[in-house]
């Protein structure tokens, strides 16, 4: 199951996180943090699996007892001693995944953080204390892990996770049943700094950030300020230092509109003069499509495999999948918004596509 989710590498973040600065892309603070909790669960994972003491003691210089690691052992005391007050201050009030609370509660469970820093040169019965300590703490890892309640929590975790991906996916593909090309538009809306920050009233900032974008979704379909969308896809997300914003996925007719950029830059305009009175920021992925090594924004056909890819596994993933590893709390009601499923039509006119003519050509016997 991990491996439907752990999709994200430093190179895929970069290429779906980009931000400027000084006219260079770069991966912010938040999802970097994001990045830490993906590695601290295939740690956890790891430790699950493993057997045996992950630490013991050793004679060292005249006789003197020392402390010897595995190599798990010392990733996981390295990534012990980061504590998670960074992931507090980031995230406030956010779930995170299951594997990674069990972690959180290991650190709960550290008197000294000291030791965990000089336990290379602990000797004698300061080793050994510390052996114990560790060693009890590793097991109480795998037992956690091996619990039914802990697999029922992660059976919900993720099956949460997987319905708004497969639901995502499954949209993306019923445009593409209807529409041949389509221009894909991705904006990230934001506020200045300091405006509904969250940090006083976050309950209070949820609902009023809310009512902008139920104010933005009307413009949209309104054709408010491009006429024609198809669909759309949205991510409210929340950290301590960017406070809230959204991910925006925009799909328009590709036969009627062309120049995604200037679109884009339009629909981030309308947010910031228009829905939020000036307090509003965006950042056009359009405008900077060529920095992506994976290219899934932009005009995009349906026979085009590689770009469809690329904005299913890529682009849209991104509005689904961090919620495996991070997601607002349920007190903060939905976090994530879709456009309607689109209808099938009975009968379809035009030309058929390449795919529709070869299933309806008979095959010949050998």
């Amino acid at each position: 199951m991990i491996s439907e989710v752990d999709w994200i590498d430093n190179g895929g973040a970069l290429d779906l996180m980009v931000e400027e600065v000084g006219g260079l892309p770069v991966l912010r603070v938040e999802e970097s943090l994001v990045l830490e909790l993906r590695s601290i669960e295939k740690l956890m994972c790891e430790l699950a699996g493993s057997k045996g003491f992950l630490f013991s003691s050793c004679t060292h210089q005249r006789d003197r007892i020392k402390i010897k690691a595995e190599r798990l052992g010392r990733n996981f005391v390295n990534e012990l001693k980061r504590k998670k007050g960074k992931f507090e201050r980031c995230f406030p009030s956010h779930e995170v995944n299951p594997y990674v609370e069990v972690f959180f509660k290991c650190i709960d469970r550290v008197d000294d953080i000291h030791s965990l820093k000089d336990w290379p040169t602990l000797r004698n019965g300061a080793a050994e204390a510390f052996l114990v300590r560790i060693n009890d703490l590793v097991e109480f890892v795998r037992l956690e892990l091996s619990s039914d309640a802990f697999k029922s929590v992660l059976k919900r975790f993720r099956k949460a996770s997987f319905k708004r991906i497969n639901s995502l996916e499954c949209y993306i593909d019923a445009l593409f049943a209807q529409h041949s090309r389509m221009l894909v538009v991705r904006v990230d809306l934001s506020y200045e700094s300091g405006f509904v920050s969250g940090r006083e009233d976050f309950y209070g900032d949820v609902k009023r950030v809310k009512a902008h974008w139920a104010k933005m979704q009307k413009d949209l379909h309104k054709g408010i300020p491009v006429d024609g969308l198809l669909g759309f896809a949205c991510k409210l997300e929340y950290g301590q230092l960017k406070g809230f914003h959204f991910h925006l996925l925009l799909f328009y007719n590709g036969s009627n509109h062309r120049q995604d950029g200037v679109l884009a830059r339009m629909v981030g305009e309308n947010w910031r003069d228009s829905i939020t009175a000036g307090a509003g920021r965006y950042f056009n992925c359009n405008a900077v499509k060529e920095k992506y090594r994976y290219l899934g924004i932009g005009m995009i056909s349906f026979n085009q495999l590689d770009r469809v890819s690329a904005l299913k596994n890529r682009v849209a993933s991104y509005l689904t999948k961090v919620d495996y590893w991070i997601r607002l709390s349920p007190e903060s009601g939905r976090s994530f918004f879709r456009g309607n499923m689109p209808k099938l039509k009975s009968v379809k006119r035009g030309r058929p596509r390449a795919h529709e003519l070869a299933q309806a050509v008979p095959r010949t016997a050998a």
